[in-house]
């Protein structure tokens, strides 16, 4: 070959893997019949991130055991199905907690230490009326966790807002040293690197709609017990009754922090700080910028400090959008099944396979939804159309406790790539999926496995192929 035309072959071809752009339209329906899915009610377990549970408010609980491939309701003990909130305990996946709306004495707190086979109502020492808002789990004790209660239905203020459990809900006690008078906390957020910082946000103070503000974030140093002021650069008058609906912290860089703001006013939006909370700036431009144009989620990136998705709700314009710059300029995020007028309150993020979960709620569109990105720098898969089947080998292997497998689909097909262990059985199942013809690539996460030899097989229409990988620990 002339080696001008290879030069020029190679340019186009980096030229293409540096400017080839994420694609929405690879969004994906994962959970449907399930309704409304609210506010953090996607949890997925970071000790075992084959495990997901969902919360909706008509429905109940909803767990799957193979990253959403398959769902059943595991409600046994509930008394109510109005999921507000839900938390994954960090090092134990079969311990949950989950909070519902106002409801009489079925409403509150239920806890399972079993995988959601059993539910167990606690709501002991709770005087506030049970409209439960979110929870944190400190992430090697599950048995201690604070949760936020704020009666979002009947617009009562909150007696003491948090409350805290250090025997896995049996009893809870007031955790609002230091707040003001408005204890109205809708949100909590744990620093993931430091179990004992904690951010909380609240809404406005009530009666008199609609509302009396400001709303304020408070932070703590020392695991909610006491709290300090934390709302220099939001707005402060009042009138700015914008509530503080979400938070969210890099694990890269937790100085970088994102607070989702209702514009129930025109000053609301996504604010954002870079020195741990002292100082907010509001960095909106390019989301809906219009009373009544709420963010209801925001979700940093695991592993990034500038990328942050937001979960809209607008009448106009709503779904998902994306910043990579730290907020500085948003884009639209929706494509595909996702449409942009879907409400979307739930937001959570599987690093093993570098997949984006949306929770839809409203009255379209309903249930879950899932975007996995393409490997770094191929961020179009079917950019680069294989000839063949084929499946990599992983790497790197051996391997603890993550390894990428690489495999390619020639024509679209419906494709299976499972992992076994040495005996044969099924361990995972990592795809399973009508597949459009491209070079793919997913993260296997062996974190709760023994060291040992297995084996992956990937499975489309009559190829097979299979290849051993060694997980040391």
């Amino acid at each position: 070959m002339n080696k001008a035309i290879l030069v020029a072959l190679l340019s186009f071809t980096f030229t293409q893997f540096s400017n080839s752009k994420d694609a929405p339209e690879a969004w994906s329906q994962i959970l449907s019949g399930s309704g409304s899915i609210w506010q953090r009610c996607i949890a997925i377990s970071p000790s075992n991130p084959q495990i997901m549970y969902a919360g909706s408010i008509t429905t109940g609980i909803w767990k799957s055991t193979n990253t959403g491939l398959n769902w059943v309701q595991v409600n046994n003990g509930l008394n109510a199905l109005n999921i507000l909130a839900m938390e994954v305990s960090s090092s134990d996946p079969n311990y949950v907690y989950c909070g519902t709306g106002v409801g009489g004495s079925s409403a509150g707190i239920y806890v399972t230490t079993d995988g959601g086979n059993n539910w167990i109502q606690r709501n002991s020492g709770i005087i506030d009326s049970a409209g439960t808002q979110e929870f944190v789990i400190n992430p090697t004790n599950p048995a201690i966790a604070l949760v936020a209660v704020w009666n979002g239905t009947n617009f009562n203020n909150s007696v003491n807002g948090v409350y805290k459990t250090t025997n896995g809900g049996l009893s809870w006690t007031p955790s609002n040293a230091g707040m003001g008078a408005n204890k109205n906390v809708i949100c909590l957020t744990r620093n993931p690197l430091n179990p004992n910082t904690i951010y909380c946000g609240t809404t406005f103070l009530v009666p008199n709609p609609p509302g009396i503000g400001p709303t304020y974030i408070y932070k703590s140093y020392d695991g909610g017990n006491t709290w300090g002021l934390f709302s220099n650069g939001l707005p402060a008058g009042s009138t700015d009754f914008n509530a503080v609906r979400t938070i969210s912290v890099s694990n890269l860089d937790t100085s970088v922090v994102v607070a989702g703001v209702f514009q129930n006013t025109s000053n609301g939006g996504a604010f954002v700080s870079t020195n741990g909370g002292a100082l907010w700036v509001l960095r909106n431009n390019g989301i809906p910028n219009a009373t009544g144009a709420n963010i209801r989620s925001i979700l940093i990136k695991p592993g990034s400090a500038t990328e942050f998705f937001a979960g809209i709700d607008y009448p106009s314009g709503g779904g998902v959008y994306r910043t990579t710059d730290a907020g500085t300029t948003w884009t639209d995020f929706n494509g595909g099944v996702m449409l942009s007028n879907y409400i979307v309150r739930a937001l959570a993020f599987r690093v093993a396979s570098n997949t984006l979960y949306a929770g839809v709620s409203g009255t379209s569109g309903m249930g879950i939804y899932e975007y996995t990105f393409p490997p770094v720098g191929i961020s179009d898969p079917t950019l680069y159309q294989p000839d063949e089947f084929s499946l990599s080998q992983n790497y790197p292997n051996p391997f603890n406790p993550q390894t990428t497998i690489n495999y390619s689909v020639p024509v679209v097909s419906n494709v299976q790539l499972k992992v076994y262990n040495s005996a044969g059985m099924e361990i995972k199942t990592l795809v399973n999926r009508l597949m459009d013809r491209g070079k793919y690539s997913v993260e296997f996460d062996g974190t709760d496995l023994p060291s040992g030899i297995y084996f992956y097989k990937l499975t489309a229409g009559d190829h097979k192929f299979v290849k051993k990988m060694i997980l040391v620990k």
